[in-house]
């Protein structure tokens, strides 16, 4: 008697009925993940919101200065440097030089090095973290704290929101009140289009403040130096994901060959600040806010402008109609 066997056809359905069930499944798993992934972000938002109320709670009522090198007390410091001790990192904490900001970047095991969880988002891509430069690492973060309408440089900051560049803010000035001011939120730390004028021959060949990649302002340690408070800081000049809109093309080549024109920095630089300050994320169309009453919230891609500018005055008097 022959053994019974499947035959070519047989064969060829099974597996595309398997094929068929894997890409059925493969969407809802990944639904699955992202889920998790951004609930695991609300989470680390709110810890970060209420770690800046137990910093108040211990300060006078005043929260986290947003950037300072220095700031009145002779620190160098940034808002998610001070967090530290109410997010479980006393030990990091004690270990930042606030007298030289420099000295906390290094190769691993510097303090800037460390890479927290709570300071990044399981759906940020890419996920590097720590962000190895050469050979100093700096712990990442996908999150900023609301500095206002303007943010960078400091010369141009407009100092309305919750976490500025100096100054201590308190929580009685957050007249427009506290649910209706944002605390925290996401960027993303990636942008080859604006990457790529790296490559342009700008002018002056070089800017001041310099011109470097968006990820090296990545670090929850902050930047210091000319660009300071680059990517700690957020704004809520440009929309929710923003991104730089077209990288840099060169001419076509000719003959015999005439070199590219100049990108003039003084057109270049605002488009800069705005994409280092800008709010994003790798969530589906939208991403979290932590606000000041500790509540976290998922903001639409398509929300009103007008709502989302005045979601970071802390004092702006403005009625924030579809909030």
């Amino acid at each position: 008697m022959r053994r019974a066997a499947f035959t070519l056809i047989e064969l060829l359905v099974v597996i595309a009925i398997i094929a068929i069930l894997i890409g059925l499944l493969l969407p809802a798993v990944q639904k699955v993940r992202e889920a998790a992934s951004r609930m695991k972000c609300s989470n680390n938002l709110k810890q970060m919101a209420l770690a800046a109320h137990n910093f108040a709670s211990a300060n006078d009522d005043k929260l986290p200065v947003g950037h300072a090198q220095p700031g009145s007390d002779g620190r160098s410091t940034c808002v998610f440097v001070e967090l530290l001790p109410f997010i479980e990192q006393t030990a990091t904490y004690a270990r930042w030089n606030g007298s030289d900001p420099s000295s906390n970047f290094g190769p691993a095991g510097s303090p800037a090095s460390a890479a927290l969880s709570v300071y990044f988002c399981p759906s940020h891509t890419p996920s590097d973290n720590p962000l190895l430069f050469g050979t100093i690492a700096a712990g990442a973060s996908t999150y900023g704290a609301n500095g206002g309408f303007v943010t960078v440089p400091s010369s141009r900051a407009t100092g309305d929101g919750a976490f500025v560049h100096r100054v201590q803010i308190k929580l009685l000035d957050l007249t427009d009140g506290t649910s209706n001011t944002l605390f925290f939120g996401e960027r993303v730390l990636v942008d080859g289009n604006l990457d790529s004028f790296l490559n342009a021959p700008l002018e002056p060949e070089v800017p001041f403040p310099p011109f470097v990649t968006i990820a090296s302002h990545g670090s929850w340690a902050g930047t210091y130096g000319p660009n300071g408070g680059a990517g700690t800081l957020l704004a809520t000049f440009r929309g929710i994901n923003y991104g730089h809109p077209a990288p840099y093309a060169p001419p076509p080549p000719q003959i015999p060959p005439v070199p590219p024109p100049p990108v003039p920095w003084t057109t270049l630089a605002p488009q800069v600040w705005d994409r280092w300050s800008a709010y994003g994320s790798r969530h589906t169309n939208g991403l979290n806010v932590a606000l000041g009453d500790g509540s976290v919230r998922f903001l639409t891609a398509s929300m009103s402008y007008e709502t989302f500018r005045a979601s970071s005055t802390r004092a702006g008097g403005e009625v924030l109609a579809d909030w």
